[in-house]
């Protein structure tokens, strides 16, 4: 999801519900910000949140061929691509369950 497509729905979200609150934080990945979005509607509560982090091109693993040695994994992020992923929480009985954002049409 782009963040202009971001916005708009932000912005619908806005204009139809009664936004509860609304937060960035840094997420627990290299570079994750997630956005979580928390509103009230004549069906429920719902929390949406979207986590955009870079996109990882490469994994590279350092090994020995000694006994006992250690291995290490470099990761490689693009500098210009990212991956968003949006997901929509509804609140049951105080624990949040994820809806399927495809079965909504």
């Amino acid at each position: 999801m782009t963040e202009e497509k971001w916005q708009q729905l932000i912005g619908q979200i806005k204009d139809r519900c009664q936004v509860a609150s609304s937060q960035k934080r840094l997420g627990d990945f290299e570079g994750e910000e997630i956005e979580e979005v928390l509103f009230t509607n004549q069906i429920g509560e719902f929390k949406l949140v979207r986590s955009v982090k870079p996109r990882l091109l490469e994994e590279k693993t350092f090994y020995s061929g000694r006994l006992a040695a250690t291995t290490g994994i470099k990761k490689i992020y693009s500098e210009t691509e990212t991956v968003d992923v949006v997901k929509l929480f509804r609140n049951q009985s105080g624990d949040w369950e994820e809806v399927d954002i495809r079965a909504l049409g």
